[in-house]
């Protein structure tokens, strides 16, 4: 998928989100949580967005007791990754924005299970 259509879709997201209010956050679906982990703002110089994107996924994808187990999911994706030295490929804000996008969807998903 181009980065092109990603951007459009995460501009129609946003566009919905504004007129749903306040509405709960409902849980993003799997290709809408990878598309948008994928797509930084600004630069992106990490050649393995991707991979990174997709273990964090994986974490998102599963079930969990509770907001603070999924939430140590990722978590132990982030240390696993950090330590294959993923930080020194220009691919530190990418552990932090895909371990932030996935403590947001742990809580999305579990809201009333922390």
């Amino acid at each position: 998928m181009s980065r092109r259509i990603i951007y459009l879709f995460l501009a129609a997201t946003a566009l919905l989100g504004l007129v749903a209010g306040c509405a709960p956050l409902k849980p993003a679906s799997p290709s809408m949580f990878y598309g948008n982990c994928i797509t930084p703002p600004g630069s992106d110089p990490c050649g393995s967005d991707m991979n990174i994107c997709q273990q964090f996924d994986n974490v998102i994808s599963q079930k969990y007791a509770t907001s603070g187990a999924c939430r140590t999911a990722c978590n132990q994706v982030y240390n696993h990754l950090y330590l294959q030295g993923y930080d020194m490929q220009d691919c530190g804000y990418m552990l932090d924005r895909g371990s932030d996008l996935c403590d947001q969807e742990c809580l999305r998903q579990y809201p009333t299970k922390k």
